[in-house]
């Protein structure tokens, strides 16, 4: 337990970092481009987002179940190559195509420059995924505070001399090119050594196989996870887009803890899950418990926060955020609250009707956006995402027979009575 504590301390620890450098910097750059040109940025960023669809072919978790101390490094060696390939797939398909698009250039020479960052980025996924599967999460934190600290610094340098909002996808790239070495350093430094690695067909065919209904399911979210701000971008205009992501950036912020409690609870689940199924049961209770009692004091601290604040942070422009993250607060509780389920529905095999869900979701979300964008603008938008992250992430699970064990988890996890059990050491 005491690995998988030091491991999420990393985790938190890289964000907390990034969070510092992004209320120093990252804000600077937020007002200094203005909602218009920001805006812009982020709409590309949106747009760009849709290439992990195809990245999801291969899910992180079912990669995990691959490893062993014979063929970690042709796990390593497939996801990587399959991943890269596809990006720079995409990157030719954004370079032609965009040439025969009517759309403005500034926001077309973006588009291709995240395409190059997806290249960069995903030269190392096989690597960072093993790490994370060894609990080895210093390994990617020092490369990802070096490198964002080299980023930001730039970017800095970027608004001091007056450079286009198209020097930040330039930076990102360069940062993405040292992040990618100093992990194939660290990699081959301790686990390659002579190994060369081969193309195996058959093992890339067995991860997608069984990551198929994860995949499928991975598109509906990641489509109603971004559908707001391209519909924001089609009904209201770029500017929207800009101060919209405020809200969502400070949301994400919020979420800090999610994905690193995620990653480290994970490999323990696994073993658990293998040797003892109600010791499994009790683990994931009171894991998803202190998940979901921590934030639901963090909702209304962060409101509070978040209100005083911002006018000493961000431009005038950028203060209707400050309602889209009050919004917001709930769908990342609901992540919390969620935020095992994933998991736990690839260890017992059960992933094939969460496809089901989140196409429900998707479609939930678009009439909600279309709806609620007409009549409340961002705020409309807002709604629509915590609504769907409700509906997807906990009510409809009650109505699906192999998903109501987690369901029923995750109602218990709301009853602060657990919490203290947990403290008491009853539970």
């Amino acid at each position: 337990m005491g690995k998988i504590i030091k491991n999420i301390g990393w985790l938190i620890f890289d964000r907390i970092f990034i969070l510092v450098l992004q209320f120093f910097i990252g804000v600077k750059i937020a007002n200094y481009y203005g909602s218009s040109s920001y805006g812009i940025y982020s709409f590309a960023v949106s747009i760009v987002a849709f290439s992990a669809i195809f990245f999801e072919i291969l899910n992180s978790r079912v990669i995990k179940k691959y490893y062993d101390e014979e063929n970690y490094h042709s796990v390593v060696y497939n996801v990587t190559f399959f991943r890269n390939m596809i990006a720079i797939v995409l990157f030719f398909f954004a370079l032609v195509v965009g040439k025969f698009l009517n759309i403005d250039r500034t926001l077309y020479i973006i588009l291709v420059l995240l395409c190059v960052d997806n290249i960069l980025t995903t030269s190392t996924t096989g690597i960072e995924n093993f790490f994370e599967y060894k609990l080895q999460a210093r390994k990617i934190v020092v490369s990802n505070n070096i490198v964002k600290l080299v980023s930001y610094t730039l970017q800095y340098l970027g608004i001091v001399m007056q450079y286009s909002i198209i020097a930040v996808p330039v930076i990102r790239c360069i940062g993405s090119l040292i992040r990618m070495a100093l992990l194939k350093y660290m990699y081959i430094k301790e686990y390659r050594k002579d190994k060369k690695g081969k193309l195996d067909k058959n093992l890339l065919q067995d991860m997608m196989k069984e990551s198929f209904y994860l995949w499928a399911s991975y598109i509906s979210f990641l489509m109603y996870t971004q559908l707001d701000k391209i519909m924001l971008g089609v009904l209201l205009g770029k500017e929207e887009v800009g101060i919209y992501t405020i809200g969502v950036q400070l949301a994400d912020i919020f979420a800090i803890m999610i994905v690193p409690m995620q990653t480290s609870l994970f490999p323990k689940m696994i073993n658990l899950f293998k040797e003892d199924y109600r010791e499994y049961i009790k683990f994931y209770l009171k894991s998803n418990v202190l998940i979901t009692q921590l934030y639901i004091l963090g909702c209304f601290s962060s409101i509070f926060v978040i209100r005083i604040v911002f006018p000493y942070i961000f431009s005038k422009d950028y203060l209707p955020a400050i309602m889209v993250y009050s919004i917001l607060t709930l769908a990342v509780l609901m992540k919390a609250n969620g935020a095992l389920q994933t998991g736990h529905m690839t260890l017992k095999e059960i992933t094939k009707k969460s496809f089901y869900k989140t196409t429900a979701g998707l479609g939930i979300n678009a009439i909600l956006n279309y709806l609620l964008i007409k009549s409340f603008g961002i705020n409309g938008a807002a709604m629509a995402t915590a609504i769907t992250q409700v509906f997807t992430i906990f009510i409809i699970d009650f109505f699906i027979k192999e998903y109501r064990e987690q369901a029923v988890i995750q109602l218990k996890s709301f009853n602060s009575f657990y919490l203290i059990k947990i403290l008491r050491k009853k539970l």
